[in-house]
């Protein structure tokens, strides 16, 4: 995938200024009332902000040319929106949300060839189905805080299974550190490392990356942190 032009993020702020498909109170509604009902189940009760959604376009910037880019917990729509208007093709895109009313939400809004719906935390059988076999970047907007913690390898174990070198796994928190902690990412082979802090967005919003620790990408703190000589929670 082509870096957008500016790597801080504004050109893509700009492409988001121009989606027309952003419904803005209708989402707050949507998922405010979604949250209340759910908390564990929807990570937060405000769609994502555009800072936010540049930042997973960032993210993925970086992304293997080939290869499937999934999207988890898409919600309604606002990374999905700003992936698309990035330039991504959309037959690259996999987006799978697990509630019923987000999911027809989202099919409404992108067609129902984009959109699945699937539990992210039982991955293989349904890469399995789509015949997906090559994975080239993860965003997530999941709760991944909320699942245990056989649930949170199980995400991170399917996606990395079939993931194509230099893949990534993004993930937003709504809290400092990371939301699958840091012992547990190295007992299971991977590492992870805070990509960008949103303080616009509300709430304010940190974008996690993981990664098997294996690969060792540019960058001395990275590979510190992968070899456990810092701790960056």
């Amino acid at each position: 995938m082509k870096r957008p032009p500016s790597s801080d993020g504004h050109d893509a702020l700009l492409c988001l200024i121009e989606i027309p498909e952003f419904h803005g109170m209708s989402d707050l509604m949507l998922l405010w009332r979604l949250w209340l009902t759910q908390p564990r189940q929807i990570a937060t009760w405000a769609p994502s902000g555009a800072g936010v959604a540049a930042a997973f376009v960032d993210a993925i910037a970086a992304a293997p040319d080939d290869g499937t880019i999934v999207e988890l917990g898409a919600g309604t729509g606002p990374v999905t929106a700003a992936i698309l208007a990035a330039g991504v093709d959309r037959e690259r895109l996999c987006i799978v949300e697990a509630n019923a009313e987000l999911a027809g939400h989202l099919r409404q809004r992108f067609g129902r060839d984009l959109v699945a719906r699937a539990d992210a935390r039982a991955l293989d059988s349904f890469f399995e189905a789509r015949r997906i076999d090559r994975v080239a970047a993860v965003v997530s907007t999941l709760p991944i805080l909320h699942f245990g913690r056989t649930a949170q390898r199980a995400v991170l174990d399917d996606c990395f299974a079939r993931a194509a070198p230099g893949a990534t796994f993004t993930q937003i928190t709504y809290l400092p550190g990371s939301p699958v902690r840091q012992r547990q990412l190295r007992s299971w082979g991977y590492c992870g490392e805070r990509f960008r802090r949103v303080a616009n967005n509300w709430p304010p919003a940190t974008l996690w990356q993981y990664r098997p620790r294996d690969i060792k990408p540019c960058g001395d703190r990275y590979r510190d942190v992968c070899l456990g000589r810092l701790d960056s929670e």
